[in-house]
Order: C-alpha cells, then structure tokens, then sequence
C-alpha cells in the first residue's frame, strides 16, 4: 500500500467546484476519444457518448474501438507500475493485471471513476464523463511528452 506521504504527493486533493482547472497552476490535459469539445447537441444524439447508449443502440461495436484507445494506452503508461487511488481502497499494481483492467473498464463505462498516478511517467489520471479523462502531469515537459504518447493511440487532446 501506498504511503500517506506519496499519495498526497501523487494525488493532492483538487477541489473542481471551487476553480476551473486552468485556474488550479497544474499541467494538465483532457483527452477524449472525440477530437473536439462536443456541443450539446452532438453529446446528447451520439450513441456512442456511453457504454449503455451504445448497447442500447446496437452500436457496442463502435464504442468498444475507443474504448480499445483508452486501454492500450493506459496499459503502456502502467507497464512498470502504478498506484490507484480511486476506487478504494488504494493499491500499488507492479504491472497491469486482471484487477486493473476492471478498474480502467469500470471507469471508462462510468460505473466507477478512477483516479490512478502512472509511476513511470509522472502523470496521474482522472477518468471522466462523456468519454473524456483528466490527465495531470508532474511538469509541462512530461505532459508534453504524453500529447505524443496520446496520439499514438488515436486519442485526442482537446484544446483548454
């Protein structure tokens, strides 16, 4: 387990109701599996917004190729290890295994959001809604470098 001085150094509360995030001093990103922001209109007629819409939609299919996206991704950034913090009770994954992989699903169908620190690549994950998750980094430099590492695995960035 995690002790209590790294998980405030990997995951210091941030309080979402008070500032926008670009007010918080943080490098930080979204990254969605859409390569814009959406409008209203697009997010509440697209199937594919969740895992149910598309299941009910029959168009599983189709949401499973990004969520594919999210996993490979996340799979390559915890090949070393990590530290999930959400959902409880925190653990420290040498590697991704079978527990993980429940966790980054759950939290990409938005049954239980995550929040994970990717050890080797100084950067932790906030899952989201709406097929978009929170990524903060410990420097612009190493935020920088996962843009890349992004769109490698046909996520994208969305402009802040």
């Amino acid at each position: 387990m995690a002790t209590n001085t790294s998980l405030k150094a990997h995951f210091p509360e941030l309080d979402f109701g008070e500032k926008d995030v670009s007010e918080m001093g943080i490098a930080y990103a979204f990254i969605s599996v859409f390569d814009h922001w959406l409008s209203a209109y697009e997010a509440e007629s697209s199937p594919l917004m969740a895992y149910s819409l598309a299941l009910r939609a029959g168009r599983l299919d189709d949401y499973l190729v990004g969520e594919h996206k999210f996993l490979k991704l996340y799979r390559m950034l915890g090949r070393h290890g990590l530290i999930c913090n959400r959902p409880r009770p925190v653990r420290k994954f040498e590697t991704v295994d079978v527990d993980l992989e429940k966790v980054l699903i759950g939290s990409l169908r938005e049954e239980c959001l995550m929040d994970i620190y990717f050890s080797d690549f100084g950067v932790r994950v906030m899952g989201g809604y709406d097929r978009t998750d929170l990524l903060i980094a410990e420097t612009p430099q190493k935020l920088e470098f996962l843009f890349a590492q992004v769109s490698k695995f046909g996520l994208f960035v969305l402009p802040n």
